[in-house]
């Protein structure tokens, strides 16, 4: 089965990449080259630099004001992961998180947190989408190279939606 690319938000796709100066690198290979040193199995194509979901890994995705908060919370319980900016009509945010227990075929969250997972990519910054640069509001470390549950992440998301709804 193709493997799809997920830009996580919008229907629009990225069309190139252009790095920024010290988001993780100052050029595409070098940034490559760190995500790699991550043990991400990151790709290049003209979609920009890509990097595929297993089956041990997954994202959510929310909307700007939400993420934001949920952001803010994971730090406050030491549990922030990497989490994209992911520009389009509507910013939204998207976490990365480890699949520490079975996801069910058609998960059921609040319609404003979405699951991305195998056999979808994910663009990672440096890529350049139509609405402007796909970029880190956490990064990786590369001291702590883990990520976050993926129920701690939907816990503190769907508190945090269902208290700002």
């Amino acid at each position: 089965m193709p493997t799809q690319t997920m830009p996580a938000t919008t229907a629009a796709q990225p069309t190139t990449h252009c790095p920024p100066v010290g988001s993780f690198g100052r050029t595409v290979g070098e940034v490559v080259a760190n995500y790699r040193m991550l043990g991400w199995r990151v790709t290049v194509t003209g979609q920009g630099v890509l990097l595929p979901l297993g089956p041990t890994t997954t994202a959510l995705v929310m909307p700007a004001r939400i993420g934001s908060a949920v952001l803010a919370e994971m730090r406050a319980r030491m549990l922030a992961g990497p989490t994209l900016i992911i520009p389009g009509p509507q910013e939204n945010w998207l976490f990365l998180a480890e699949l520490v227990a079975l996801l069910p075929a058609q998960p059921r969250t609040l319609s404003e947190i979405r699951f991305v997972r195998s056999p979808h990519n994910i663009v990672l910054p440096p890529t350049m989408t139509p609405y402007g640069r796909v970029r880190w509001a956490n990064a990786p470390s590369f001291s702590r190279h883990w990520l976050p549950p993926f129920t701690a992440v939907l816990a503190v998301a769907r508190t945090i939606a269902s208290n700002a709804g």
